[in-house]
């Protein structure tokens, strides 16, 4: 591989994923706010009306999750066009960091990764704009940029322990996002301690550093909670109803196998792997930091069982991140034959990265534009539909008397954009009207029987969705309801079924269409 082929192909890549990205940010400016997203805006617009997480918000987020939404929308507004902004900006830091990460290899190995990870994010469509795991995602790799940053120097040189502080707060961050990433640090850490030491250079002060960095976002975290006067509703839902939780519509483990790594990545994965397996000198200190946040990427996708495309952005951004670097340093310094396992090795590699490369900028970036351009972000039939009967039915008089029993893909939404106060904090159906048994599951049929029985709701919107089993879209049939039948005969008691409505199209705003959700609105019999 010549060097001015590669120059070509560089520059011809790089222009060509510039393009996909500034076509992608145009084209989907104006997403609008939908799905999780939603969901955490509408527990921040009940924070706002006095209501507590944990407390009278049933919710198993992490408290950072809220308390970044929270400032988002404080600080610059609540609209969807706030967030999409929020969204693009975690992107830009992402690559950011990636670019700090990859400086010793090249500027086109960050570029690569972190347009392709752009764009992948985009593919997934505007359902998962501004998710937590791309927050905990960008965390950490800013928390990486520091730490590499802070190792970097001269022999002459100290090291600087104050990096790694800011390393251990950032992954801090992460693992008050998602706790699936707790030991990613000390991990981490473990390994900068032996390089250091193998390197004759101090090590203590980044391991005490690098502790107590991350020891900070924490011990806030738990300020916070105390100060809300919530720090045992939050440890209750932390060990009660966050496994439960879990159990709910969760994948099975030869499912999540086949899918920890999407179907757009693998060719790029598969072209990478021989170079792992075939250059000697692989294993870098670095190399080994950027895979142990792979494997706890992986890990995070596992415990949280539910195969969500956005549960791999971690795992898939160090996986994009590792790919270039080697992909970029095979082409750079066409290895010598002692440093190869094999002597076909020696044309090999260079053929695996470039055509890791083209596939990669071709299939991954160009596919995953395309995609995300496919996106029907002006489909919001279930939206119109369900406003427009429930201004019929009362509008803001609806106020603390408005129900919804849904996952939060649709009602929830909704209640956001009309400012309507729920009459309880359950967002989720799924722990009432789940088939998988538990004391949990009691529990919060009891609470939720409480508050509906002392102050019911004038009106019940019931989505068509269900968690059990989990299904691409549910088929309008409403069976969960019959799962708790103490419920069922207390609805058709006292309330009667208003209208069912079914969205006339179908919806292309995730990783594929899909049948739009159908609800029914239940009203108390003296509104007939």
């Amino acid at each position: 591989m010549s060097d001015r082929s590669y120059a070509l192909t560089r520059t011809l890549a790089s222009v060509f994923l510039l393009g996909c990205l500034l076509l992608f940010v145009i084209r989907t400016w104006h997403w609008p706010l939908m799905g999780d997203a939603a969901l955490m805006h509408y527990i921040v617009f009940l924070m706002d009306h006095g209501m507590a997480p944990y407390r009278d918000i049933v919710d198993p987020n992490m408290p950072t999750t809220l308390l970044i939404e929270g400032a988002v929308m404080h600080l610059f507004g609540a609209d969807s066009l706030t967030w999409r902004l929020f969204d693009l900006f975690l992107l830009a830091v992402s690559a950011v960091a990636m670019y700090v990460i990859c400086r010793p290899y090249g500027r086109f190995a960050a570029l690569f990764a972190a347009s392709l990870f752009a764009l992948i994010h985009g593919r997934d469509g505007l359902i998962e704009l501004g998710q937590r795991d791309l927050t905990m995602t960008a965390c950490l790799l800013i928390a990486y940029a520091f730490l590499f940053t802070g190792l970097r120097v001269p022999p002459t040189q100290k090291t600087k322990p104050w990096m790694t502080a800011i390393f251990g707060i950032f992954c801090g961050i992460a693992a008050t996002i998602k706790p699936s990433v707790l030991f990613l640090a000390p991990t981490v850490l473990a390994f900068a301690a032996i390089t250091l030491r193998r390197r004759n250079r101090p090590f203590l002060a980044h391991i005490v550093s690098g502790l107590l960095g991350m020891l900070i976002p924490i011990l806030l975290i738990f300020a916070w909670l105390h100060h809300q006067h919530i720090v045992s509703n939050f440890l209750l839902t932390l060990s009660q109803l966050l496994p439960y939780f879990l159990l709910l519509g969760a994948r099975s483990y030869p499912h999540l196998i086949v899918h920890s790594i999407s179907s757009t990545m693998l060719p790029v994965v598969l072209l990478w792997l021989p170079i792992v397996l075939l250059k000697k000198d692989w294993i870098t200190w670095e190399r080994t930091a950027l895979l142990v946040a792979v494997f706890f990427g992986l890990a995070s996708f596992y415990l949280q069982k539910k195969g969500f495309p956005y549960h791999r952005y971690p795992s898939e951004a160090f996986l994009l991140l590792l790919a270039g670097i080697d992909f970029t340093t095979i082409l750079q310094t066409n290895p010598a034959p002692s440093q190869l396992r094999s002597r076909v090795s020696n044309k090999l590699l260079p053929s695996l990265a470039m055509a890791g490369i083209v596939i990669g900028v071709l299939f991954i970036g160009g596919g995953s534009t395309a995609h995300a351009l496919w996106q029907d972000w002006h489909n919001q039939e279930f939206d119109t539909m369900l406003r427009a009967d429930l201004n019929r039915l009362g509008g803001q008089n609806l106020a603390n008397h408005v129900q919804c029993l849904d996952m939060a893909d649709g009602c929830i939404p909704t209640l956001y954009n009309m400012h309507l106060v729920q009459a309880t904090g359950f967002l989720y159906d799924c722990y009432m009207f789940s088939a998988q048994p538990g004391p949990e599951r009691d529990h919060a049929r009891e609470a939720f029987w409480q508050l509906i029985t002392k102050n019911p709701p004038a009106i019940f919107v019931v989505s068509s969705n269900d968690c059990d089993p989990p299904t691409a879209r549910p088929a309008y049939e409403y069976k969960k309801l019959r799962r708790w039948p103490q419920f069922n005969d207390y609805l058709n008691a006292n309330y009667h079924l208003d209208v069912e409505r079914i969205p006339p199209h179908m919806v292309n705003s995730g990783s594929g269409p899909s049948k739009p959700l159908g609800y029914r609105i239940y009203a108390q019999n003296d509104l007939k």
